[in-house]
């Protein structure tokens, strides 16, 4: 099992296990993927593309994890109690998204080393893009997608009409 494989899995299991039901929201909760990404990104990304096709790879990957980030976060439902104190309830929704995008994830890592490795390689190559830079963008991906989703819960319990719902605490 490859490294990336196991990270990908690891995140997964972690966002489900936290996220499922009916949770507070607290700073910890919305800095532990911030904190996750200071030790993950010095052991895995030693080293990034800061030009070229890599870095544009890179962005893509960054904007996908935002966008995929901010649908996640749309599935939750954000509200507070009449202390104060942010909820969110995560369901089957959820769920099903990270799902999803980790099975479709981990399929394309399974598909880079065995299906189509030798078209990938040209596609590397033609577009002056690294290994590393490719690697890199699948991670930047899966800790952005998981950055965003915990900014948003954060930013939507600020907002006036999460107080409009009264939570069931």
């Amino acid at each position: 099992m490859s490294a990336i494989t196991i990270v990908n899995l690891v995140i997964f299991a972690a966002v489900l296990i936290k996220d499922w039901g009916h949770n507070r929201i607290t700073m910890f909760a919305v800095l532990r993927p911030l904190l996750l990404t200071a030790v993950i990104v010095p052991f895995f990304l030693p080293k990034f593309d800061t030009a070229g096709g890599g870095l544009a790879l890179e962005a893509a990957s960054i904007g996908g994890g935002i966008v995929l980030g901010a649908l996640a976060c749309a599935l939750l439902r954000v509200s507070v109690d009449e202390s104060g104190q942010g909820w969110y309830d995560a369901g089957w929704a959820y769920v099903a998204v990270w799902t999803a995008i980790t099975v479709l994830r981990q399929l394309l890592i399974y598909g880079c080393q065995h299906w189509f490795a030798r078209d990938l390689g040209r596609f590397l190559i033609d577009h002056h893009i690294s290994v590393a830079a490719f690697a890199d963008s699948i991670l930047f991906f899966t800790l952005t997608l998981v950055i965003i989703t915990r900014v948003g819960i954060l930013l939507r319990s600020r907002m006036p009409s999460a107080r409009s719902v009264p939570s069931a605490a």
